[in-house]
């Protein structure tokens, strides 16, 4: 019972953290085409249903529970790459430096980058032992940045553009003079990295399979009996 309460308070805290971040840092419709934005609903709409299920739904051996969880896992994924690459690639690229970065907007920022990826990993991680997960799964981590990949080329090719990008993010810029396959560092900057599109594609889809078989060994290992012990420990 104990467990439960924490969890439904980390889901809480994240939804709202959430819900804050995307409010002080919209800026429009064109907001809805930033991972951030996105990974954001969607992790927080899958907490939401878990927190339902906290709350309302007790039941363990139901094979369509488990799709909710492998769905919840692809919106861990997601915002955990949010977090991620915010951290060591956009924020150092930033002119202002990274603190600036965490606390524009009324800190909006920090609660979209960092409180709500953290929250939500530690409550995948620690409240999700009921979860029947296999290794393959951790291929479903490259699931959500093939499909953003896929929906800013075809919206590019429809003629949006983010300021003179034709991405949002400068890794993903392919326009760049780097493009798809090119390598140049001393072009880095906001617009590219300096490194070609696709390389960076095979790069976080690897990193991310490894992050996602990372999350299922912990999640496996927290949910045996030690469980109650290593709660007890973090909060």
């Amino acid at each position: 019972m104990k467990n439960n309460k924490i969890s439904i308070i980390i889901k809480s805290i994240a939804i709202i953290s959430s819900i804050y971040g995307i409010i002080k840092t919209y800026q429009g419709p064109m907001s809805f085409t930033y991972f951030t934005i996105l990974s954001n609903i969607f992790v927080s709409i899958i907490l939401f249903i878990f927190l339902i299920k906290d709350l309302y739904i007790h039941k363990k051996d139901n094979k369509y529970i488990n799709y909710l969880y492998i769905t919840k896992f692809i919106a861990t994924i997601s915002i955990t790459l949010t977090f991620f690459v915010f951290l060591t690639i956009l924020a150092p690229a930033l002119e202002s430096g990274i603190l600036h970065a965490y606390l524009d907007n009324g800190a909006g920022s920090l609660c979209v980058h960092f409180i709500t990826p953290i929250l939500a990993i530690i409550d995948f991680l620690f409240f999700s032992k009921d979860y029947k997960s296999e290794k393959i799964h951790s291929l479903y981590a490259t699931i959500p940045p093939l499909l953003y990949v896929l929906f800013i080329v075809v919206g590019s090719s429809l003629g949006l553009r983010w300021g003179t990008m034709y991405a949002p993010y400068n890794f993903l810029n392919y326009h760049a003079k780097t493009g798809w396959f090119g390598f140049d560092l001393s072009l880095f900057g906001w617009e590219t990295l300096g490194i070609g599109v696709f390389y960076m594609l095979v790069f976080l889809s690897v990193l991310f399979i490894l992050i996602g078989l990372l999350f299922l060994y912990l999640k496996d290992n927290i949910g045996k009996e030690k469980y109650e012990s290593t709660s007890k420990i973090l909060f």
